[in-house]
């Protein structure tokens, strides 16, 4: 399964527009993000190293796919992870991160987190 292709095409459209505009919005400030813009109805934003590791969780899967009944299994979250990397790299081309899943919903637990880690600025 292709999920990098199939989570690009997932949210390189308004899902990518939203996130390119907190971005702006918050001047790249990936703690501010995480505090402020990315705690809301939708997401859960934490800090946990500034400025290199936070947490990300969702309340309910957001994927398109397993919403509709398309599918079930555990492994279609890899494809959440893929979508976070690619956002991620269109936010801050010239960073590298990590994503890990902690937890999700397909894996029984009553949210989705990953675990996002800025290795390093490439500049």
């Amino acid at each position: 399964m292709d999920y990098r292709g199939e989570a690009i095409e997932c949210v390189k459209g308004n899902v990518l527009q939203m996130h390119k505009e907190i971005y702006a919005k918050y001047n790249g400030d990936f703690d501010r993000i995480y505090t402020e813009a990315y705690n809301n109805a939708s997401y859960m934003g934490k800090v946990i190293e500034p400025g290199k590791e936070y947490e990300l969780s969702y309340s309910e899967c957001s994927c398109p796919k397993v919403k509709c009944g398309m599918r079930s299994c555990p492994e279609q979250c890899e494809c959440s992870r893929q979508s976070i990397l690619f956002i991620l790299s269109q936010l801050e081309p010239e960073s590298q991160f990590d994503v890990r899943i902690e937890n999700t919903i397909l894996r029984g637990s009553d949210c989705c987190t990953f675990r996002i880690t800025r290795r390093k600025n490439t500049l």
